[in-house]
Parts: C-alpha cells; sequence; structure tokens
C-alpha cells in the first residue's frame, strides 16, 4: 500500500464532502426536528432544508423519514451516525487542543446550565472571581432542570451548554464529570410549629404535609421510592424545582420539605425556618459538573472548571462550620473528590 498514493486518494474523496453538511445531518441526527436542528447550528429552516437535500444525494439515501413523532434516521441514517459523531469529536478536540487560553486576553462568552439554589449561591462569587482576572469573558447563566446524567448531557447538547451545575443520586462513570462536593439531606420546617429540637419524629415526618423538590414529572420522587421500601409513605401537596418558593410555602404551617443542607443555609436566614434532622436516613446528594466529550480537551473549559472549584471550595469551608455549629452532630459536607461515592437521592 502506498502511503501518497492513499493521501491522495482520501484527500480527493474529502474534497467532495461539505464538512457543514456533517455538522446539519449531526444536529439533525440529535434534534429530530428541522427547525431545532436549525437553530442549533444557526441556520435558517430554508438552508437546513437544502442541507437535508443535498445529503440524501451524497449517501443516496432518504436519511431521515418524516413521521408524527418527529424525523427518524433511517438504517442508514444510524449506521453513519457514530462515524460522523467520532470524526466531528475528534476534529472538535484538534482544534481546541490547538489554540491556548489566556483567561487575561480571552473574550468568550460561556453558557452554563445551573440549579436554582446555585445560581444564588454560585454565580455571584464566579461573576466576581472572573471579572478580576479575566474581564473579557461573560457569562449566560441558564436554569437547568436536571436531575439525572442522561438528562444533563441532553441539555447540554440542546441548548448548547459549555457546562452544567446539578445534583445527582450517584456521579457518572465518566471522565467528563466532577465531583464538586456531597451534600447532607436535611429537614426544614417552621420552628414555631416544630420547636427547637434536633431531629423530627417519625410520626411527625411521616403525618406531616410535604413540598416536594421534583426535577422531573416522568419518575416517582426518590424519597418516595425510600419510603416504599420501608414500607411507608408521605402525603406530597406542593412539587416544585424551584428551592426559593420554599420560605413562603413552608412559613406559619406544619409543612416539611427534604432539602439538601446547602440549599436550606442558603434560604433560611432571615425566616422563621430551622433545619431537622430527618427520622430516617438518606444517602448524600452529589453535587457535580458535568460536560460534554467533545469539550473535554477545550482549555477555555478546563479553565472554567477549575475557577468553578475554587469558587465552591470557597463557599463550602464557612458554611461547613456554621453548619456544625447549628446542628451541634451534623455532619460537614464532604468535599474530597473520591471514587468512595454513596449512592443517593436526587430529588427530594
Amino acid at each position: 500500500m502506498h502511503p501518497i498514493k492513499d493521501s491522495n486518494c482520501l484527500s480527493s474523496r474529502l474534497s467532495r464532502i461539505n464538512l457543514n453538511l456533517l455538522v446539519a445531518f449531526y444536529a439533525l441526527y440529535q434534534q429530530r426536528h428541522l427547525t431545532r436542528a436549525a437553530e442549533q447550528v444557526n441556520l435558517s429552516q430554508p438552508a437546513m432544508s437544502h442541507a437535508l437535500k443535498k445529503l440524501r444525494l451524497q449517501f443516496e439515501d432518504e436519511l431521515f423519514t418524516k413521521t408524527a413523532e418527529g424525523m427518524l434516521p433511517t438504517p442508514m441514517a444510524k449506521q453513519i451516525f457514530q462515524l460522523i459523531e467520532q470524526g466531528l469529536l475528534q476534529l472538535d478536540q484538534a482544534l481546541a487542543s490547538a489554540h491556548s487560553f489566556e483567561p487575561e486576553k480571552a473574550v468568550r462568552e460561556f453558557r452554563v446550565g445551573i440549579m436554582d439554589f446555585m445560581i444564588h449561591e454560585l454565580v455571584p462569587d464566579l461573576v466576581k472571581t472572573v471579572n478580576r482576572t479575566a474581564p473579557g469573558i461573560s457569562f449566560n447563566i441558564l436554569y437547568a432542570k436536571i436531575s439525572s446524567p442522561e438528562m444533563a448531557y441532553k441539555l447540554l447538547q440542546e441548548q448548547s451548554l459549555d457546562l452544567a451545575l446539578t445534583q445527582f443520586e450517584y456521579v457518572p462513570n465518566d471522565q467528563n464529570c466532577e465531583l464538586l462536593y456531597t451534600e447532607e439531606l436535611m429537614c426544614i420546617a417552621d420552628r414555631d410549629h416544630y420547636g427547637e429540637k434536633d431531629e423530627l419524629m417519625l410520626e411527625e415526618f411521616l403525618g406531616a404535609p410535604h413540598v416536594a423538590l421534583s426535577h422531573r414529572e416522568d419518575e416517582p420522587i426518590l424519597v418516595n421510592k425510600k419510603l416504599a421500601s420501608l414500607g411507608m409513605d408521605r402525603k406530597v401537596i406542593v412539587k416544585t424545582p424551584y428551592v426559593t418558593t420554599l420560605p413562603s410555602l413552608l412559613s406559619g404551617t406544619n409543612m416539611v420539605t427534604v432539602i439538601n443542607q446547602y440549599a436550606a443555609d442558603l434560604i433560611i436566614p432571615g425566616t422563621r425556618l430551622k433545619t431537622y434532622h430527618p427520622p430516617i436516613e438518606f444517602s448524600n446528594l452529589q453535587i457535580c459538573q458535568i460536560w460534554e466529550e467533545r469539550k473535554e480537551h477545550d482549555p477555555g473549559i478546563r479553565w472554567l472548571r477549575e475557577i468553578i472549584q475554587q469558587c465552591m471550595q470557597t463557599r463550602i469551608a464557612p458554611q461547613n462550620s456554621n453548619a456544625s455549629q447549628k446542628m451541634g452532630n451534623s455532619q460537614p459536607r464532604d468535599t474530597l473528590q473520591t471514587n468512595d461515592i454513596q449512592q443517593a437521592d436526587k430529588t427530594q
């Protein structure tokens, strides 16, 4: 096999392919919808339709068939998708690796998906820290309802996020996720109703109406699963993904919420609410940052991840001390990056 001849053949074949068409195919396969695919790659709908026609001619296949459920890929489309995805990923990594990232000189916007309680707690420190050393960096912060790694990766692709910060029941077993810290689950309720004790009685916990934090509607709330495994049940009268609604919901009532300690420390000050240990032991939550594989080698994303890690450690340390003083025997947050991760409830 002659290397020069093979190289010439490869160049000849690739010269007949428009890279933008492969990007369009990738978006169509992900979105299964012409308009959404066009928006993902910043094309007009007519331009995406034209790209699809060229793709069909190039591959001599329909590639996608229109149905009531969306655009379904043909066997040919399924066959070539992985190869195209790998090729685009490797090209993206090569381009990212070829460019260094100098924060003090960089002009770039990062799109970050984040849960609501972390928006209030992390974002101010993140923006101030970055602005001091990298004034050309800006952020587009998007509220993200994420409760599973699968949902996170889908959101990263659909909204073109650079990074997502969320909580999981376990840390995904892949290299594109980093544990920031583990978080204890607590109960919060009105101290005028439940007093100054440290722990709720089982009868109180099960008998109270509950406000449940849930970030998805397509599966049962995991605290309910834990109770069901013990032959128990609770009465959920409100489900909401918004931590910041809890003070107005709980104050002056006998309602109870199961929530992570970090969020509780955020919303309790200035209210009559108090944290209580639950009468049932729940595993800890895993607070993580997660990104797409194709951005693993992006030096800007690596820099951002390091800054977020630093900001989280700065915020968590003093709160650990405060929480220990308030709760007495409560355990502080574990901020170690460890592989000994226990499974935990991701929605409360």
